[in-house]
């Protein structure tokens, strides 16, 4: 039974890392029209209904956690959408998966947990192959600030989720994540842009409903059984997934060494499950 319970927290990580994977390009192709601001406060806002429907009024417990972890995944949005303005989709997705190493880091730190040596070596390792994937930007890679603060966020978010999700209602904490989010997007909106073309309906939609709703929701039920390392091994194939969109829809092409950086990663995350 705990074996099938894994089994199934792993698919659902695995499974929100492909739905996060796809919003690089969403995302690219709507800053166009929209500030970063605008694009994380539309995608908080269709959230917070959702799982405010799904899950009733939050109570008490579920507060100083969601405003946690509403605080760091808003850093982590916001950073990473403004570093999409002028970093290519593939690029971000990589550099956002430091959180691999990170998140071992601040585990230990934050919430005591001890982590074996071979938990460490397989952070390391997929980090290296993201590395590698990443060999043809190095000038953005090293460059991008903004996506080396978006990756703390995101190891910070997982590390919290990792202390206070056991005996949490997904949906209310979620909601309060979500409503943190919306409201400190607020200050910084750009109104004029609110009013856009039925164009950007469907994909704003798709990143509120998919990814804001549906992706951390499978996050958090992953991460009930999860440890904080492994999810975020497990998440960094958001990476992968972006970078396979990124060879279907815009063409990028790879080389050797980025596809060693690919089973680099794949050879990770196979050895973390397999233990």
């Amino acid at each position: 039974m705990i074996k099938n319970k894994r089994t199934l927290a792993i698919s659902s990580l695995m499974l929100s890392a492909l739905f996060f994977g796809s919003t690089f390009i969403i995302v690219k192709n709507l800053l166009d029209d929209f500030s970063p601001i605008n694009i994380v406060f539309l995608r908080y806002a269709i959230a917070s209904i959702l799982f405010l429907l799904t899950g009733g009024i939050p109570n008490k417990k579920t507060l100083k956690p969601g405003l946690l972890m509403g605080l760091f995944l808003w850093i982590g949005y916001v950073t990473q959408t403004q570093g999409l303005v002028t970093t290519s989709t593939i690029n971000s997705g990589v550099v956002t998966g430091f959180y691999i190493v990170l998140t071992p880091i601040f585990s230990k730190i934050i919430n005591k947990t001890s982590l074996s040596t071979k938990s460490y070596l397989f952070s390391l390792t997929g980090f290296i192959g993201i590395f590698l994937i990443a060999s043809n930007s190095y000038d953005q890679l090293f460059g991008n600030l903004f996506t080396l603060i978006c990756a703390t966020g995101y190891a910070l978010h997982i590390v919290m989720v990792e202390r206070y999700i056991k005996d949490q209602n997904i949906s209310q904490l979620m909601f309060v994540q979500s409503l943190i989010g919306t409201l400190l997007c607020i200050p910084f909106l750009n109104i004029e842009q609110l009013t856009f073309k039925f164009e950007y309906i469907l994909p704003i939609l798709f990143l509120g409903i998919v990814v804001n709703f549906a992706a951390f929701y499978l996050q958090l039920f992953g991460q009930k059984i999860i440890n904080a390392s492994t999810a975020a091994l497990l998440l960094s194939m958001e990476a992968i997934f972006a970078l396979i969109i990124g060879i279907l829809y815009v063409g990028e092409i790879l080389n050797l060494i980025n596809w060693a950086g690919v089973l680099l990663v794949l050879l990770s995350i196979f050895l973390v499950i397999k233990e």
